[in-house]
């Protein structure tokens, strides 16, 4: 059997034990159009319902998102529930409401790295740096008793690269090989050039596959 990508696994794998406790939103087009624009409007003016509409339709992109970056349920409730503070706190100074939805990704993903930030001090005050034979920050212990390189472990070794990454890195695998967005839109989430998307996308993939065959040995 030929053996799957790095990527592949990250989209099949790693997505597919989360899909079964998220809710699918349908494409209403809550966020889009003249209907979108009034609500995105009025909550601008500080309608609260209005606002409360925008997030029920985003919630489960948005929470998919913040899952795929921090690997943790709980982490990415707590980074969705400071989005949506900062998104409905800074929501008057959008311009473009035709822009909401990229505007609310780069909240989200702003959230997220300041959730691995917070994880990253966690974790450097938890480990004793006088023992050697102590974990690296951010490597799983035991890592080395890993099975055979089946489909599972395999998953599970791409996870664990993936805490070698940083939120940047993260959110641009994700958005393009497992969310299978297009550079344009991706650039205009991060709100940089497409060929600098396209750039990033190489030095992530180039990323994974040094953390990859770093947790293999």
């Amino acid at each position: 059997m030929t053996r799957p990508t790095h990527i592949e696994i990250l989209a099949g794998g790693e997505v597919a034990a989360w899909r079964p406790h998220l809710a699918e939103t349908a494409a209403d087009g809550l966020t889009t159009g003249d209907r979108g624009a009034s609500l995105i409007r009025r909550a601008q003016h500080r309608d609260a319902t209005a606002f409360d509409d925008l997030a029920r339709v985003r919630i489960d992109h948005v929470y998919r998102l913040a899952v795929a970056i921090l690997r943790s349920e709980m982490d990415a409730r707590d980074a969705i529930q400071e989005a949506l503070v900062l998104a409905w706190r800074h929501l008057p100074t959008l311009r473009d409401p035709a822009h909401f939805d990229a505007w609310l990704d780069r909240i989200v993903i702003n959230a997220c790295r300041m959730s691995l930030r917070h994880r990253r001090v966690v974790r450097l005050r938890e480990v004793d740096i006088g023992d050697p034979a102590g974990p690296r920050p951010g490597v799983a212990v035991g890592l080395q008793q890993a099975g055979p390189a089946d489909a599972v472990a395999e998953a599970d070794l791409v996870r664990r690269a993936m805490e070698h990454l940083d939120t940047d890195q993260r959110a641009i695998l994700v958005m393009h090989h497992v969310e299978n967005r297009p550079v344009d839109e991706i650039a205009g989430v991060l709100g940089i050039p497409s060929g600098t998307v396209k750039w990033r996308l190489h030095a992530a993939r180039a990323a994974l596959q040094r953390a990859f065959e770093e947790e293999s040995r």
